[in-house]
């Protein structure tokens, strides 16, 4: 019987070469997501600006009042991010963080027409209350202002399902609703 032509320490280097190109743990969603910086629905051209202040829920936001906001996505056929908040409320400045401290959330909110009310300035907002006046909600409409039920938060599927902390995923909702409602065109 002949001799293999390979030799062991050359078995062990093909061995160790396939364990280093396939032993790699396979990508996160945080991968992914960091990897796919450019969707292929960014919006181009400058960078909208805001027309009302941010008041605290991120300044490098477009921000649009609420009434000026639902033209807009009409207009423009985008989805709306709704934030109905309050100034008194310690939890609606405790979600202010993940709008200020989630690069994802930022850059996702350019392909939306986003609006933050003041529920109490802005009684308008309490017609966005499908389970409930508490603050903060943070809903979702479609280009024609009609808010889509089932984009809520997953992990509160009872009660209180619009309301986010900043330990809730805030994000894979704002993903679900531009493959949902954003503008294709």
């Amino acid at each position: 019987m002949a001799a293999p032509s390979h030799t062991i320490g050359s078995l062990l280097a093909a061995a160790s070469l396939t364990c280093v190109l396939a032993c790699v743990p396979p990508p996160t969603a945080d991968d992914a997501a960091s990897s796919n910086q450019a969707s292929p629905r960014e919006p181009s051209g400058p960078k909208r600006k805001a027309t009302v202040p941010a008041e605290g829920w991120n300044d490098d936001i477009a921000w649009r009042g609420f009434e000026e906001g639902l033209s807009e996505a009409k207009q423009d056929q985008r989805p709306v991010m709704l934030v109905v908040h309050t100034a008194w409320c310690p939890k609606c400045r405790a979600l202010k963080q993940v709008f200020n401290e989630d690069d994802q959330v930022e850059r996702l909110s350019e392909q939306f027409v986003m609006v933050h009310v003041d529920q109490d300035q802005t009684p308008a907002a309490t017609l966005y209350a499908p389970d409930g006046q508490y603050i903060p909600r943070v809903l979702f409409l479609d280009p024609n202002g009609k808010l889509d039920p089932e984009l809520s938060n997953r992990g509160r599927p009872q009660r209180f399902r619009y309301f986010y902390t900043p330990q809730e995923d805030l994000v894979s909702t704002m993903r679900e609703a531009l493959d949902r409602h954003g503008n294709q065109s």
